[in-house]
C-alpha cells in the first residue's frame, strides 16, 4: 500500500531543499508537480519544478474538480491535482507533496490517512535572515512573509510530526527517520527498509 507524505513549512523554512533531498535518496518517494500561475523563475523547468498554466487555465481546472487542493498566495495561484497524487501511487510509489499548511489541512480532510510533517524554523529572526540572504525578494516582499509565516507556525500542532530546521543534516536526518519509520509500519520487505537504513 502506498503513502502519501505531507510536507509544509512557512516560505524560508528550508522546506524545498529538503524535500528535493529525501526524494533523490529513496527510490519509493516520488515529488508531485504541482500547476502555479506565477511567473517561472531562472533555472525552474516547467513540469519539473512546476505546471505553469495562465489563470484561465487554472480556473478551467478548478471549475472541472481537478485539485484535490488550491488556494491564491501573493496574488498567484497554487493547486494540487488528485491526478498528480493518483498516477505515483498507482505505480507503488509513496506520493511526497510539498504545500503549505492550508494544501496540508485540505489533503488530511480528504484523505485522513495522509502523513504530514511541519518543518519549523529555529525562530522567526532567524528565517527573516533567511530570506534575506536567500535574495529573491524585496525588503517588503521578505517583511510580509515573516509576519505570515509566524500566523502560519501556529497551525503545525495540526500535523503528524514536526521537525525543527536549526541544523540541516539533522533536519534531514529526523525527516529521514519519520519516512522510514512511517514505512516499518506497513511494509514488512525488511531486507528492502534495511538498504534505506544503510543509505541514511
Amino acid at each position: 500500500m502506498s503513502n502519501i507524505f505531507i510536507i509544509s513549512a512557512p516560505s524560508g523554512c528550508g522546506k524545498t531543499s529538503l524535500v528535493r533531498e529525501i526524494s533523490r535518496t529513496y527510490d519509493f518517494l516520488e515529488l508531485t508537480v504541482s500547476c502555479t500561475t506565477r511567473k517561472m523563475r531562472r533555472g525552474e523547468v516547467d513540469g519539473e519544478d512546476y505546471h505553469f498554466m495562465t489563470a484561465e487555465h487554472f480556473m478551467t481546472k478548478i471549475s472541472n474538480g481537478e485539485f484535490i487542493e488550491h488556494e491564491s498566495v501573493y496574488d498567484n495561484y497554487y493547486g494540487t491535482t488528485f491526478s498528480s497524487i493518483i498516477d505515483i501511487t498507482n505505480t507503488g510509489k509513496d506520493a511526497l507533496l510539498e504545500i503549505d499548511y492550508k494544501g496540508m489541512l485540505a489533503i488530511k480532510r480528504i484523505i485522513p490517512n495522509a502523513i504530514s510533517i511541519y518543518i519549523l524554523p529555529p525562530s522567526l529572526e532567524e528565517l527573516k535572515n533567511r530570506l534575506i540572504q536567500r535574495g529573491l525578494d524585496t525588503q517588503e516582499v521578505i517583511n510580509n512573509r515573516v509576519s505570515k509565516a509566524e500566523n502560519e507556525l501556529r497551525y503545525s500542532r495540526f500535523s503528524d510530526f514536526t521537525v525543527i530546521n536549526d541544523d540541516y543534516n539533522l533536519a534531514l536526518s529526523s525527516l529521514k527517520s519519520l519516512i522510514l519509520y512511517k514505512k516499518i509500519n506497513q511494509n514488512t520487505d525488511l531486507n528492502r527498509l534495511n538498504r534505506h537504513f544503510e543509505s541514511c
